[in-house]
This record gives C-alpha cells, sequence and structure tokens, in this order.
C-alpha cells in the first residue's frame, strides 16, 4: 500500500454526489405508508430539502381494477438523451445527468399498504438545496 502525498485515495476521487438532509427527511427501504400519494408527497419533500427535483419514471397498474401497483420516482436528470441541436446553442446542455438517484415502491396486496423496497440517494450531479423554492 502506497502513503505519501502521492497516494491514491479512493474517497477523493468520486463523481457521486450525497445531499446533506435531515435524517427524518431521508426515504429508507422498508418504510410504509397508506396510498402512494404519501410516498411521493415524502420523496418530493425529501427532494426539495435536498435540491433537486423529481418525475415520476414508471407505474405500473393492475390489470383488472386498474389500481396503480408500484411507482417508481427518479431525479429529474435521470437517464441520458441527445440532441439534435448543437451543444452551443443548448440552453440546458446538463439536463439529462443519468442520474442513478431513485425510490421503489409498491403495493403489498394482502394489506393494501405501500412498502418502499429500493432507494438509492447518490447523484451524478450537485444539488443545490437553497434553490430549492424554484423547484416544483
Amino acid at each position: 500500500m502506497t502513503t505519501g502525498p502521492d497516494a491514491y485515495d479512493e474517497t477523493e476521487q468520486t463523481d457521486e454526489f450525497l445531499c446533506d438532509v435531515e435524517e427524518e427527511y431521508i426515504p429508507k427501504v422498508g418504510m410504509t405508508f397508506q396510498a402512494v400519494a404519501e410516498v411521493g408527497l415524502l420523496y418530493k419533500e425529501y427532494a426539495k430539502r435536498a435540491g433537486f427535483s423529481t418525475k415520476i419514471r414508471n407505474s405500473n397498474r393492475c390489470k383488472e381494477t386498474k389500481e396503480v401497483i408500484n411507482q417508481l420516482i427518479t431525479c429529474n436528470r435521470e437517464g441520458k438523451w441527445t440532441s439534435e441541436a448543437p451543444s452551443v446553442e443548448k440552453t440546458n446542455p446538463t439536463c439529462g445527468a443519468n442520474c442513478p438517484t431513485r425510490i421503489y415502491a409498491h403495493a403489498i396486496k394482502m394489506t393494501r399498504m405501500w412498502h418502499i423496497s429500493k432507494v438509492v440517494l447518490h447523484h451524478s450531479h450537485p444539488c443545490f438545496p437553497k434553490q430549492a423554492q424554484m423547484l416544483s
């Protein structure tokens, strides 16, 4: 193992950003809710305090009842897209930052409660909590 000024420290070389938010607002695997709207409200409040906006990436519905049975909510900068406009003309060239931040929740059939089963909190871009009032 190399030590000294030429040593490589893996913790300093990262392209991931983790937002500093009070513990009570951080979504966690295993949390349960009465309705899918409550899951969305928790994640929106977390996102607002962390300084990013969210979008519902995917929802699936029951074939018989048409009720939502699971939902994936992601950072608004999730995904990557290509534009046909030259990069000089783009108004927001970093919109799609391939951000992995997301929560996945699903309804438990027997209890009809909503359960968070996946949480990813690190971003591929910096967040700006002081500008949260501008986020929808």
